[in-house]
This record gives structure tokens, sequence and C-alpha cells, in this order.
């Protein structure tokens, strides 16, 4: 049995046992990609991943938005689901941050391994980030999804913060607030993204 195979049976044997998944919630809205709302009015933020933006502030959408909401949507809209938790149980907005399941289908897996989503790891909720990053590696090599926008790279290197995960171009301001101890360089975008990286929204690499 692979590697692969081992971290998702894993996942899935821990979804009976866990006692952290005995309540389970109804999911009323679709927000995006990577977000719904509860019966309860409560927001859930998925841990782990980044679903493209369905609206942007300067208008429209990214590549695959749309798409990828309506996968979502497909997966959990008035449905049962079971949330678990990781270290930081709320995010700055104050939205839930979990890992969310409906039967024996991890969500937020699913979404990633279909390419609506790439991984966003956020220490310290990293508890998946193995699972999360091998179906991300098999959907960039099947070409899947959003991975099927072929972004060309723009700068010979790109800085990345070992600390939260995210990539920068070498001229970003935030670059010069990263201590050397964190500091990593890639000679690619898809170099830091494979492994977990995300693109700074400010200078966007």
């Amino acid at each position: 049995m692979n590697r692969l195979m081992t971290a998702i049976l894993l996942v899935l044997a821990i979804a009976y046992v866990n006692p952290l998944f005995g309540k389970e919630y109804v999911v009323k809205k679709v927000i995006d990609g990577d977000t719904v709302q509860l019966e309860s009015g409560e927001t859930v933020r998925y841990i782990g991943i980044n679903a493209p933006e369905l609206y942007m502030k300067e208008g429209g959408s990214e590549f695959f938005a749309k798409e990828a909401a309506r996968f979502n949507k497909k997966l959990v809209f008035m449905k049962k689901v079971r949330l678990e938790f990781d270290t930081e149980k709320q995010d700055s907005h104050g939205r839930m941050l979990a890992y969310v399941f409906v039967k024996n289908i991890f969500v937020n897996a699913e979404l990633v391994k279909h390419g609506y989503a790439k991984v966003m790891i956020k220490p310290p909720n990293t508890k998946y980030k193995d699972v999360l990053l091998a179906q991300q590696q098999k959907a960039v090599e099947e070409v899947r999804g959003l991975w099927q926008e072929k972004r060309q790279d723009t700068e010979t290197t790109y800085i990345g913060n070992k600390r939260t995960y995210t990539l920068h171009r070498p001229s970003c301001t935030y670059v010069k607030k990263i201590p050397d101890k964190s500091r990593i360089t890639f000679r690619s975008r898809s170099d830091a993204i494979k492994i977990g990286y995300t693109p700074c929204r400010y200078c966007k690499p």
C-alpha cells in the first residue's frame, strides 16, 4: 500500500474514533470554495486549503473560482457535516476553522484532490498537512482544475517565509520583515506551491 493511500485511510479511521466527530452540523449556505455557513449562523473556513477568490475587490473572480464554489456546494450544501478542529479554532475574522467531513469524505482533501483548491499551510494548524500535500501533488501531476492555468515565472527567484508559508517576490515590502532564520529562496513558483506555500496577496508572485 503506498503512502498516499495509507494517509487517506488513516484520516478515515480517525473520523470514526475521534470524539470531536460526535456532533453534526447542517450547511445552509456555501459562500465560496473554502467557506460555508451553518444553520446556527456560524461561518466555517476550511483549514489547510485556499480556493480561488470568487469575489475580488477589483471585480470579477479568479480562475476556477466558480467551479470551486459549485463543487463545494455539491459536497456539503444542506448536508450534515462533522467538524474537526486544530490548535487555532478561529481566525481573525471570527470564523470557525475546521476540517470538514461528510460521511466518509474529507472535504478539504477532496477539493484539493480535484484541483478546486491549493494547499495553504498556516501553522500551528498543520494536522493534515501531509495528507493535503499528497492530494495536491496528484492534482498537479494530472493537471486538474485550477492547475490548468499555466503561470510563467516572472522572477529569477522567489522568497518564502518558513514561519507563515507565504511566498513573495524579492522586491515585496514584506520580505524585509522576514527574519533570516525564517527565509527560504525558491527558483520557481511551482517549487514553493508544491510544498504548501501560498502566494502573497500584495505582491502576487
